[in-house]
């Protein structure tokens, strides 16, 4: 397994994505061919110029990955408005990539037809999965538990969602050229190889506890008979209640997520609130059940730091002595507001745990897959996830 990442930036999307990807590919030595190309790239270039360009320096290499709300790579840490390319090549595995389509109707249904298409390209043969999909148009959740219920529940599945620089409109996600919206993007791995992928968040609750009284789909109505966003104005203040309503909430609920919390595991799933009604219901990518323990979370650098070496550790553990040959990092926009100036310390901390020279290539996203809790394979906001290729 070779692996290398190459960085595009300008304000040519084409350029751009011609850059990053001969820039990864030169660093395959002797083939510079891949037979997979992870690209992320910035939501603030036209889309469709960017797969041009990646397409045209690509070969026939599998495309997949999404537009981001940041970018990060082993080869320029932190950046905005870039396009980062991972490209991996391989004579002992292989990489097999499929597209769910029509989110915002039926988003259980793309999820289903993403993993069936896996499944039967790859003759059943593929182990392991990643997914980059839009949460923005539809419910996370139900697309993600499509695509379970076609793989089961013990199949290894890590990924995350794509991002629009905090505008919250539409995201694109990529598959062989093409930039797509509404869908989900999927690459299935098959052959010799081992991998590991970690997801933690590092977030601890404040103030009192709070129970979803009333919660439909992906709209959490009532806490405790309180318009759901009460729990952010008692505890910011009344003078911030034409803000929420304004469109200051996602900004704040990345800093302070919801934490669910889960009797039956112990465990807490974060939620990032992305749209607050007028009269205080809160829009989120994934369902809040009814009768769930709400509380406010929050962290800060240090933990940020410590909860992404803790992550590397156990991709590390993971993998049991085997040197990773490729990591992708997907990472929550709330930890990059959180980390601010330290972004870049935190890409050194998984080098220096992983490898100095190991490529590095990710993003931060509006929600990260990784990590069980219980038996059910949850959506997790303000969450590092670490995913590691070994031979």
């Amino acid at each position: 397994i070779k692996a290398s990442v190459g960085v595009g930036t300008g304000s040519d999307a084409f350029k751009a994505g011609i850059e990053a990807t001969m820039q990864a590919l030169s660093g395959i030595i002797p083939e510079k061919k891949a037979n997979a190309l992870f690209v992320f790239g910035s939501a603030a270039f036209d889309q469709d110029k960017l797969m041009e360009g990646v397409t045209e320096a690509a070969g026939d290499a599998l495309i997949t990955g999404c537009s981001t709300a940041g970018e990060i790579s082993s080869e320029g840490f932190f950046t905005d408005k870039s396009v980062v390319v991972l490209a991996i090549a391989s004579d002992q595995m292989q990489f097999w990539g499929a597209l769910g389509n029509h989110i915002p109707w039926n988003p259980k249904q793309a999820g289903e037809d993403c993993a069936n298409t896996l499944e039967y390209d790859s003759h059943g043969f593929i182990t392991s999965a990643l997914l980059f999909l839009d949460i923005l148009s539809g419910n996370g959740d139900l697309t993600l538990s499509g695509f379970v219920d076609r793989v089961g529940k013990d199949f290894p599945v890590f990924g995350g969602a794509a991002g629009d620089n905090l505008l919250f409109i539409e995201t694109f996600q990529y598959h062989k050229g093409k930039a797509y919206k509404g869908s989900v993007s999927a690459v299935g791995l098959s052959g010799n190889y081992h991998s590991a992928g970690v997801a933690l968040h590092g977030f601890l609750p404040i103030g009192v506890s709070w129970k979803a009284t009333r919660s439909s789909g992906t709209t959490l109505h009532e806490l405790d008979g309180k318009p759901a966003s009460s729990i952010y104005e008692e505890y910011f203040g009344e003078e911030h209640i034409a803000e929420l309503q304004g469109g200051l909430l996602p900004k704040l609920a990345t800093a302070y997520p919801l934490g669910v919390f889960l009797p039956e595991s112990n465990d807490v799933v974060l939620r990032n609130p992305v749209f607050v009604d007028r009269k205080g219901a809160m829009t989120f990518t994934a369902s809040i059940p009814e009768g769930a323990e709400i509380r406010l979370m929050i962290s800060d650098i240090e933990r940020g730091l410590e909860t992404a070496e803790m992550a590397a550790k156990e991709v590390l553990r993971k993998l049991e002595g085997r040197p990773p040959k490729a990591v992708i990092v997907i990472n929550s926009i709330g930890r990059k507001n959180l980390l601010g100036a330290e972004n870049d310390a935190e890409v050194q901390t998984i080098q220096r745990i992983l490898g100095r020279d190991v490529p590095i290539a990710g993003f931060y996203s509006y929600a990260q897959i990784g990590g069980k809790l219980g038996d059910e394979l949850p959506f997790q906001n303000g969450s590092i996830m670490i995913w590691a290729l070994a031979e």
